[in-house]
């Protein structure tokens, strides 16, 4: 028997007891679903969040993807409260990579619009994010996301357009969190 466990254990090739690398959060695995519904992209985008997935996250926006938001403050860096795919892959990288908590709950908030090529989704959303440099940190953004979706000439959904809305008496939103990660 003892020498069965050491020709099997010896003739791997590899020390089984040895711990493997593990794989970059930000750009594997995760939770994500062939996008071939507009509900279906809008959860991809609820997971790649939540998971801290740049990869997920950044699969599920159109080329030709904006984010926009109505900043409460007017000295927001660049001095822009929109930006493209490219600024928003690059903001979303320097969050996960940042953060060490990041939990996003969402609800609908007006009745969502779609058809068979565009969509728009509504939704109160409250983000949770915990830091932990030396001291944990806790802050809540609140807010009114709108999502316009719009089908790809393979039949996948994508988000085109992101709009953030601050929410009255609420002091941060998921814009103001993306413009401390610029």
């Amino acid at each position: 028997m003892m020498l069965l466990a050491t020709l099997l254990l010896g003739g791997c090739g590899k020390n089984p007891f040895s711990t493997r690398i593990s794989e970059d959060p930000r750009s594997a695995g995760g939770t994500y679903t062939d996008p071939i519904s507009a509900d279906i992209a809008l959860e991809n985008l609820f997971y790649a969040y939540n998971e801290r997935n740049l990869g997920n996250l950044t699969r599920g926006l159109a080329d030709e993807f904006v984010f926009a938001c109505d900043f409460l403050n007017i000295d927001q860096p660049g001095g822009t409260t929109t930006w493209e795919e490219t600024e928003e892959a690059r903001i979303a990288d320097n969050l996960f990579r940042a953060v060490d908590t990041l939990v996003l709950n969402w609800s609908v908030s007006q009745t969502d619009i779609e058809d068979d090529s565009s969509a728009t989704f509504y939704r109160v959303y409250e983000l949770t994010v915990i830091t932990a440099d030396s001291i944990a940190d806790t802050t809540v953004y609140s807010g009114e996301a709108v999502f316009y979706l719009q089908v790809t000439e393979s039949a996948r959904w994508e988000v085109r357009r992101w709009d953030d809305r601050h929410r009255t008496g609420i002091q941060y939103s998921w814009g103001d969190l993306k413009s401390r990660y610029r």
